[in-house]
């Protein structure tokens, strides 16, 4: 069985999991390989979080670990989540300035255009979304949004870039999806549980 598996923190701690439910044993930190046999059974296919949606929907993967964000922002409907890790929690917040009403927000920028759209729409907000990849916080110190939808953990850079977050949106953790039904995968999430 082939599991896709998001690099990164989502990685070590389906690794440490697996590790402690005996399913494989040993570390993996200096295995640059991109599929790995952790088993007879399981061969892990590490990729980029994007990509976990992708390959289990195309059924190159049984199952996929991913963050709920790139669940939602992929949007597939093929893909059922089977299980909540209830690792990795974080949320999405809406930040801006100090001192800037929610009501006179007029541009959002995020990494997550799809995610955003429909919570704007859940805080009655018609907003201009640009989307950018990477350090959002920049966006309302040079005017280029009002306001950033991102993922918070503990909220440091938003603070240390003079943001405040002005809306807890959405909560986010690590989900294991598939788009089979079978059980071979039964089997494994009943090991994991």
């Amino acid at each position: 069985m082939n599991i896709a598996l998001s690099k990164g923190r989502v990685e070590k701690n389906f690794i440490d999991l697996l590790n402690k439910k005996n399913i494989m044993n040993g570390n993996l930190s200096n295995n640059r390989s991109l599929k790995i046999k952790i088993s007879d059974e399981y061969s892990l296919l590490i990729v980029k979080a994007n990509d976990v949606v992708n390959l289990v929907s195309q059924g190159y993967a049984d199952i996929g670990v991913v963050g709920s964000d790139v669940i939602e922002e992929e949007n597939n409907e093929r893909i059922k989540i089977i299980y909540d890790l209830e690792s990795g929690k974080c949320y999405f917040a809406l930040s801006t300035l100090p001192g800037l009403d929610i009501e006179s927000i007029k541009t959002v920028a995020t990494k997550y255009p799809n995610i955003t759209r429909k919570l704007l729409e859940q805080m009655k907000l018609e907003c201009n979304i640009v989307k950018m990849n990477g350090s959002l916080e920049i966006a309302p110190l040079i005017n280029y949004s009002d306001a950033i939808v991102d993922i918070v953990e503990t909220g440091t850079t938003l603070k240390e870039n003079g943001l405040v977050e002005r809306k807890r949106l959405e909560s986010i953790s690590t989900k294991i999806i598939t788009v089979k039904d079978n059980d071979e995968i039964s089997r494994l999430i009943r090991r994991i549980k």
